[in-house]
């Protein structure tokens, strides 16, 4: 059981179950640093170019993609919750952190895009990302969306440029 959030204890115990290693801190405030940055270095390179810059990153090991999806995760949901941070928590930034961060191992990450299509052409058109490890759907939109939604390919880079 957790003390009062605003003790000593309360704070102690709430940052050891974030901070679960060394490392985090260190990774927590990079996480945050691209997700800052995320928006205005899309808007700045072409999609797939920066895609592939982000695969070449180097990325913090884990012993499998499913326990760097967990850190991910956890650390992501931290920097969410910074005020200046709340803008960018939306699918295609949650999508891009993940793709940049993911370790995976041998096993290919894809990152998908798409457009939820609806039966009423007056709603508003809503877009949607998330990411795939060897073709196995790792986080996204709940599988009711995911079945009305188009994905959108990616162009290759030399058409985009």
């Amino acid at each position: 059981m957790l003390a009062p959030k605003w003790t000593p204890l309360g704070f102690a115990q709430r940052l050891r179950r974030i901070f679960r290693e060394p490392s985090d801190f260190w990774f927590a405030a990079t996480m945050c640093h691209f997700m800052w940055h995320a928006p205005e270095m899309l808007r700045r390179r072409n999609l797939r170019v920066f895609l592939d810059e982000l695969r070449a990153l180097p990325r913090p090991k884990a012993i499998n993609a499913e326990a760097s999806l967990e850190r991910v995760q956890r650390l992501r949901q931290l920097c969410l919750r910074f005020k200046v941070l709340r803008s960018r928590d939306n699918c295609y930034v949650r999508a891009l952190t993940l793709y940049r961060f993911l370790d995976t191992g041998p096993s290919r990450v894809s990152i998908h895009f798409g457009i939820e299509q609806k039966e009423n052409p007056l709603e508003r058109l809503r877009g949607h990302a998330w990411v795939s490890v060897n073709g196995r759907l790792f986080e996204g939109p709940p599988e009711v969306v995911l079945a009305r939604t188009k994905e959108v390919p990616l162009a290759p880079a030399d058409l985009r440029q």
